[in-house]
């Protein structure tokens, strides 16, 4: 687990659903960090990288990451671009587990995110809308958020300049 002293902008025990404005921008080397729990009758939750926080229309969501719980455990992440989905990516190696504890870290790279549950590598997901337009976080469905912090890549550039 990445240590929260190394995190800024902490949002704790946010209400769900929880739209609120990232405190920065969204670049290379940024790291989102999401630890919660998910309740016994959790069917299914969204974590979505929105452009803005309209409704009608609705904003693009550049990454939709959506664990579900219903029939078989998978995750489906996707993008919405001018109120219309794009192609599903499905992965069923799912690591949350209900009444378990996560943490999520999703990490800005040049051409995807990378996602990390409980420290663990689970999937890419290539851009298909810039980073540099996602400006809202979304966290939507039956899940508890303890947490919710940011480490931009300016940050991570000045710790190592230090060291």
């Amino acid at each position: 687990m990445l240590s929260l002293t190394n995190l800024q902008n902490i949002i704790y025990n946010p209400v769900i659903p929880y739209v609120g404005t990232i405190p920065g921008q969204l670049e290379p080397g940024t790291l989102i960090v999401i630890r919660g729990h998910v309740p016994c009758d959790s069917d299914r939750f969204q974590v979505d990288l929105q452009c803005g926080s309209s409704v009608k229309p609705r904003a693009d969501v550049a990454f939709h990451f959506n664990p579900r719980f219903k029939w078989s455990d998978c995750i489906v992440c996707n993008t919405l671009k001018n109120e219309k989905w794009g192609w599903e990516e499905i992965t069923y190696d799912v690591p949350f587990k209900k009444e378990k504890s996560f943490e999520i870290v999703i990490m800005v790279l040049k051409d995807k995110f990378q996602v990390a549950v409980n420290g663990k590598h689970i999937l890419l997901y290539a851009h298909r809308i810039s980073p540099g337009k996602v400006d809202t976080l979304g966290i939507y469905g039956k899940v508890n958020i303890h947490s919710v912090g940011y480490s931009f890549s300016s940050d991570f550039r000045s710790t190592q300049a230090s060291t």
